[in-house]
């Protein structure tokens, strides 16, 4: 009897706690990729991913949890041509996914509005019907143009840099034809960085900066831009410092109209790609720092992006005047995790809206 009633107790405490949980409505597998939808928006925070270290005779495996309940069909046991696959409900607020091979291998997550994708192959060609896409990826400043200067005298230019070439690296290792504006300490002009992506007629322009603000502010985080008039007074503050070398000598109302006339109709597909890099930048490195600020999507005049005649992002991978953040940004671990985060963003805009 004690047993029986332990046992309903349990099952109660379960149901109650899943009514309230996040829903998984529906769930995708195929070759290698798993695409999971939920009910409403994922918090990245609810994703937890980690490595069951493998015994003897024992396959290699991956586990993602997330805090959701699943709606119906909550298992399933299967294979696919790059991994095992197991997904059941491991508690009343967990829903785990088990990835597992004999080899040791790489999984690559990526967060876009109601969908978890989850990759098995990341090192895979990403083709798209047999096209591949070519992204142009644009260090921001160089030479004599250092950008800000962070604590400890760091120049932006050297992180965006390095952290420019991890992207343009994890890109090519998954299929896209990748070009950067400088691969080197070299200077290179505003307006020539959106000629070169024009030329190439690239699918996608991405310019990577490193962020910076006075004391005693204490300003920190991830932030990610794309081309508008500015609206606030931040994303002016901002646009300013990346502004810094001027494409000519248009006068300020002048520069105002060009801006409100260029690009306008890629405005849409650019701030889609923001919000894309913008969630997938915030997961990657909330793996490793779960404190990161995430400093949103925002509208912004900056110079580098104007011109370009594809969807264009501009990246503010973090603060080099903030003490911790600019340590960060220093660590050569971390800066693969914000390119890699850069990189899952781009494949995540093409998932979700590529078009034959």
């Amino acid at each position: 009897m004690e047993k029986t009633v332990k046992l309903v107790v349990a099952l109660l405490a379960f149901f109650a706690v899943s009514l309230d949980a996040q829903k998984i409505t529906r769930y995708q597998l195929e070759q290698d990729r798993l695409i999971v939808e939920f009910e409403s928006a994922l918090n990245v925070g609810d994703i937890n991913d980690f490595i069951i270290k493998a015994s003897r005779n024992e396959p290699f495996r991956r586990v993602i949890d997330i805090k959701a309940a699943f709606a119906d069909k909550p298992f399933i046991d299967s294979k696919t041509a790059s991994a095992g696959v197991k997904i059941a409900q491991f508690n009343a607020e967990t829903a785990r996914i088990v990835l597992s091979r004999d080899d040791k291998f790489d999984v690559a997550i990526s967060v876009s509005e109601k969908n978890l994708t989850i990759d098995f192959a990341p090192n895979k060609i990403a083709l798209f019907d047999g096209y591949k896409p070519s992204v142009v990826i644009d260090a921001g400043h160089g030479g004599r143009d250092t950008g800000a200067i962070g604590l400890n005298k760091i120049k932006e230019k050297d992180v965006a840099l390095k952290v420019a070439a991890l992207t343009a690296k994890i890109l090519r290792d998954r299929g896209f034809e990748v070009k950067m504006t400088r691969e080197n300490d070299n200077y290179v002009a505003l307006q020539n960085r959106t000629t070169l992506a024009n030329g190439l007629k690239a699918d996608i322009f991405v310019s990577i900066h490193a962020n910076a603000c006075p004391p005693p502010s204490k300003l920190e985080g991830v932030e990610t831009y794309f081309l508008s008039p500015a609206k606030s007074d931040r994303a002016k503050e901002v646009a300013a410092l990346e502004n810094s070398v001027v494409v000519d000598n248009m006068e300020k109302y002048s520069k105002e109209a060009f801006l409100n006339f260029l690009n306008r109709e890629m405005v849409v597909n650019s701030n889609k790609l923001a919000i894309d890099i913008q969630r997938s930048l915030l997961f990657s490195a909330r793996r490793k720092h779960a404190k990161t600020i995430d400093g949103g999507v925002r509208e912004g005049p900056f110079w580098v992006l104007t011109g370009a005649q594809m969807p264009a992002a501009l990246v503010e991978i973090g603060y080099i005047t903030h003490k911790d953040e600019m340590k960060r940004l220093l660590d050569p671990s971390y800066q693969r995790l914000i390119a890699e985060g850069i990189a899952l963003g781009v494949e995540s805009y093409f998932i979700n809206n590529w078009r034959r």
